[in-house]
């Protein structure tokens, strides 16, 4: 329902109630109290009388009073002089309120010349009524849309802040994911592998897939997958088998992830796990549907000397899914195993 039908709708309850006395007396009395015109007409033309006026000074306080006395001051509001102030704005009704009254009372005068008093001294004091409830129900509906449009303007302003928070969380992977493929690059050229070009061609797949995401809060799990599956291949070529990386996840998911999150994680894995002949690392990652979530485990084997920032990248990661999902992921940690748990993101 739209604030001109509500308001509509007041006009006729409050013209009804003010008009009831009259129209009780008119049902039940049978004879012409007024000479000149039948009660119910008289009761009638007061009825729609008050019916135009009250809609008429709801309207005015609704919709102009913002506009020349500047009352909202919403969030994107800027300081402005008004052209009237209140006090002046509320004269304004109350001269308004003398004119239209006293110009339906000089019409009834026309009708009913013998009764000057009583006719102008029931139209002001009912009509007085009328008017007080009108800029009531006008300043009262007057609140609630600029409550509803404060609303809709906190909820953008959040969404806004929302979107800012987790671009600033997703630009702070993207230097610590360049800079380690970078250096995985450099140590498969120095070391003069044969599957150079295997490993440049998938290097330019992760790479192509950082750029192309870069705007986006959620892919598809599917494309996440393909660029895990890259990504793992170039950590294989680099650490051999001495690194082990079980991908238990199914291709074929109906989800969405944030970019990244599983290279993240593995990535982190590598960083601060120690990878060696002597103890190789072992990754695997699965989903568990009934939990609702995706799980990513490690051995944990931590170095003596850990890495710098050690942390930063989970709780970015957090972050994001607190942001996108309102849930957090999971970190569990044993004597041997190193667990992280995320959200499972349904694609509708």
């Amino acid at each position: 329902m739209s604030w001109r039908q509500i308001a509509g709708f007041a006009s006729v309850i409050v013209a009804v109630l003010v008009d009831l006395p009259l129209i009780t007396l008119t049902a039940r009395s049978r004879w012409v109290g007024m000479p000149g015109i039948p009660d119910a007409g008289f009761s009638m033309s007061r009825l729609c009388f008050h019916i135009v006026f009250t809609f008429l000074f709801i309207e005015l306080n609704r919709v102009v009073k913002d506009r020349v006395t500047k009352d909202r001051y919403g969030l994107t509001d800027q300081p402005h002089h008004p052209r009237f102030s209140v006090l002046s704005w509320y004269a304004l009704n109350f001269l308004l309120f003398l004119l239209l009254t006293g110009l339906f009372a000089f019409v009834l005068l026309s009708w009913y010349p013998e009764r000057p008093i009583l006719v102008m001294a029931t139209s002001y004091f009912r009509t007085f009524f009328v008017w007080v409830t009108a800029l009531l129900i006008g300043n009262f509906l007057n609140v609630l849309q600029q409550n509803r449009l404060m609303q809709a303007e906190n909820q953008q302003l959040k969404q806004q802040s929302l979107q800012a928070q987790l671009d600033t969380l997703r630009n702070q992977l993207n230097p610590h994911f360049l800079f380690n493929s970078l250096n995985a690059l450099s140590s498969l050229i120095r070391e003069g592998e044969p599957k150079s070009q295997q490993y440049l061609a998938k290097l330019s797949q992760v790479l192509r897939y950082s750029l192309q995401v870069q705007q986006q809060s959620l892919v598809s799990f599917a494309d996440e997958l393909q660029f895990t599956s890259a990504f793992s291949y170039l950590l294989s070529i680099r650490f051999g088998s001495n690194l082990y990386i079980n991908n238990q996840l199914p291709t074929d998911a109906p989800w969405k992830i944030p970019p990244m999150s599983l290279q993240l994680l593995i990535e982190n894995a590598v960083k601060h796990n120690i990878v060696s002949t002597s103890r190789p690392l072992t990754i695997q990652l699965s989903a568990d549907v009934a939990r609702g979530c995706i799980i990513v485990r490690n051995t944990y084997q931590p170095k003596l000397d850990p890495s710098d920032g050690m942390g930063s990248g989970l709780t970015n990661l957090d972050g994001r899914f607190h942001l996108l999902t309102g849930k957090s992921i999971q970190i569990l940690r044993t004597d041997d195993e190193f667990i992280v748990h995320l959200p499972i993101i349904p694609a509708t």
